[in-house]
């Protein structure tokens, strides 16, 4: 994929921000900020009906987001470490609810995603090859766990609140992802909660991941390289990255 990344200090993708709002939509609302106008507007009128054709029904995996980024028509790369799914999740409360109902959907869809022009490759992905990617001016599409993911433009981003702090912080932000930190996203009782949030730059001089999350209001968040790789990287991710080709 190159070495842009190399030869520029800092991008930002202007993306259209979609928040998600459903306890599971956090990555279709991904998929929707990659989308054309008249498509993300297709995708939100027509949720329930395109949930049913696809069959994921209230449960996306990423395998899921990639079909749909293949439906409407966009380049994309599917890397993973795990192709199917991890019999190792069978513990993780995360994946208990959802294990029985998706493991054969989730076999089937892997093993026909080549019929059906969905490009996946198991390997891992370096920091490097995401950041190269981004130079393009490309998007990211990345499976995270929600428990270790922050925003550090946000006062509360040392997992601390500080109500007198949060009053004063850009509460387009802040709030939401402090909530999101106190909760998980959806249970804080869970070890792992996998949460989608989509790449849309970095600054090399800072060290520093930008990204857009479905669980906040309309901003850019930011996040250091260390940290991102680590929330990425959690056990339950399956180090999932969908790489997006919206330039050549």
């Amino acid at each position: 994929m190159g070495g842009g990344a190399r030869e520029i200090d800092s991008i930002e993708i202007p993306l259209v921000h979609v928040k998600q709002h459903l306890s599971w939509d956090c990555g279709i609302s991904a998929v929707m900020m990659i989308l054309s106008e008249k498509d993300r507007l297709y995708m939100k009128e027509n949720l329930e009906e395109v949930s049913r054709q696809e069959g994921f029904d209230k449960s996306t995996w990423t395998i899921d987001l990639a079909y749909l980024l293949r439906k409407f028509g966009i380049r994309h790369l599917y890397v993973t470490v795990t192709i199917g799914v991890n019999p190792g999740y069978s513990e993780e409360d995360f994946y208990q609810r959802v294990l029985k109902k998706d493991a054969q959907r989730i076999s089937d869809r892997f093993s026909t995603a080549d019929l059906n022009n969905v490009k996946v490759e198991k390997r891992t992905v370096d920091q490097d090859e995401i950041l190269d990617h981004l130079s393009s001016g490309n998007p990211v599409i990345v499976l995270v766990n929600a428990n270790l993911l922050y925003c550090d433009t946000c006062t509360c981003h040392t997992k601390k609140l500080n109500f007198d702090q949060l009053l004063k912080a850009d509460f387009h932000c802040a709030f939401f992802s402090c909530l999101m930190q106190v909760l998980g996203c959806c249970n804080s009782s869970f070890a792992y909660q996998g949460h989608y949030v989509v790449l849309c730059g970095f600054n090399k001089t800072e060290r520093k991941i930008l990204y857009r999350n479905p669980s906040v209001i309309n901003k850019v968040c930011t996040i250091p390289y260390d940290s991102f790789e680590i929330a990425r990287k959690s056990f339950g991710t399956d180090e999932d990255v969908l790489f997006v080709f919206l330039n050549s």
